[in-house]
């Protein structure tokens, strides 16, 4: 890109990279998030119509030893993770392996026990598949064996007839569809090799599933927010969610309380656990995108696969009412899209994936544009943290040419 380096000052760090013409304004929000946010170390990456015009990061990666945060920094994705399952999803299907309307039981039997017998790989993926909780506590022994874990997946119970409503699958969502790749695979790979040779290498992207796949002692190290932080998050939330937040006998708590994982950071990315262990940088996230964006061929993804992520999403029987996180949503094939609750984008057309930390990934047709933000002080807001918002807010304003 024809763009000018950045070397900003902030507090404890910088903030280097680099911005084209008439995208300073995001800078200027990135280093504002620094000095009115909180935000302790972060990067951002903007692809317009396949190329790069905002490529920033800064701050601190690991507070403890004082290490800043470099070019190339990775660091935990949270859920945004789950968007590049939905990519892995995609080049499967486009590889014959599967279809998005194949029930999961015509590849895996013993899924079908417990009334699962008509789920199908859509309804997984579109979050309708009834399947939001294990239904037991799940910890590092059951979750890094796979046949333990398929017998938990195969009891698991639909807590509503299964395509009739959305429901977040917080945590079953990667163990669920990481099972299917590898079962339909012919080489029968784990999901986080399956990704790593059919995506990450061919595009040359800093993303993985998990730490114990390939070590990463640069990784970016977590900051957890006091109770006044977190406090002051909630009420920026929508009442639905903040009454999932508070409920403990919501089913929001109830997924999180199943899944037995230490706080650390690098304990959980070790473990067998892809609804939340992926890691990366912004810059390889934006590249994800816009290669969807610029038609999938780097991925050998077929044109109908390529159209069918960014065609309207399809409404459940009992609405758009997300049973999980109490708020109005819009999923189609595991992607989030914009609606009244989270209007990320003024195109309906646009999808991606936020991250309980504060990240988000997406990628819209009409202004062109693959989009990726990871910060590493953790936000409670599982999908418009302010910190991001503000950014995007900045961007829209650049693109509008009030840059």
């Amino acid at each position: 890109m024809n763009a000018r380096p950045i070397d900003l000052r902030i507090p404890g760090g910088a903030i280097r990279g680099q911005v084209a013409p008439g995208f300073e304004r995001v800078a200027e929000a990135f280093r504002e998030n620094f000095l009115r946010l909180g935000e302790v170390g972060a990067a951002l990456c903007v692809v317009l119509r396949g190329q790069p015009v905002v490529d920033l990061w800064g701050g601190v990666a690991d507070q403890a030893a004082g290490r800043a945060w470099d070019r190339d920094t990775p660091a935990p994705l949270f859920s945004t993770g789950k968007g590049a399952i939905a990519i892995a999803c995609a080049v499967a299907v486009s590889r014959g392996h599967f279809a998005y309307d194949d029930r999961v039981a015509q590849h895996w039997p013993g899924f079908a026990a417990h009334g699962k017998g008509d789920i199908t790989i859509r309804q997984i993926l579109d979050h309708s598949a009834g399947l939001p909780r294990f239904g037991r506590a799940v910890g590092p022994e059951t979750l890094d064996d796979a046949e333990r874990m398929s017998e938990v997946i195969e009891a698991m119970v639909p807590a509503w007839e299964p395509g009739t409503a959305w429901g977040y699958h917080l945590a079953t969502f990667g163990p669920l569809l990481s099972q299917i790749i590898t079962r339909t695979d012919p080489r029968r790979r784990h999901f986080a090799d399956f990704f790593d040779e059919e995506i990450a290498r061919p595009l040359g992207l800093d993303l993985q599933f998990g730490l114990s796949f390939r070590r990463r002692p640069e990784l970016a190290r977590l900051s957890w927010p006091g109770a006044l932080q977190l406090a002051d998050a909630l009420t920026h939330a929508p009442f639905g969610f903040q009454w999932q937040v508070l409920n403990p006998l919501s089913s929001l708590r109830r997924a999180f309380r199943e899944i037995r994982l230490p706080l650390d950071e690098r304990a959980w990315l070790a473990h067998d656990m892809p609804s939340g262990n992926a890691l990366g940088t912004a810059r390889s996230v934006a590249r994800l995108y816009d290669c969807l964006l610029q038609g999938g061929g780097a991925l050998s993804l077929r044109p109908d696969v390529v159209c069918a992520l960014s065609a309207p999403p399809q409404p459940p029987r009992d609405g758009i009412r997300d049973q999980v996180v109490n708020v109005d949503n819009l999923w189609h094939l595991g992607f989030i899209r914009p609606s009244e609750d989270f209007a990320f984008r003024p195109s309906l057309s646009a999808f991606g994936m936020p991250g309980l930390g504060g990240s988000f990934g997406f990628c819209d047709k009409a202004s062109g544009i693959a989009y990726a933000y990871v910060p590493n002080r953790v936000g409670l807001l599982p999908f418009d943290d302010r910190r991001e918002r503000r950014l995007r807010a900045a961007l829209d304003a650049c693109l509008q040419g009030e840059g």
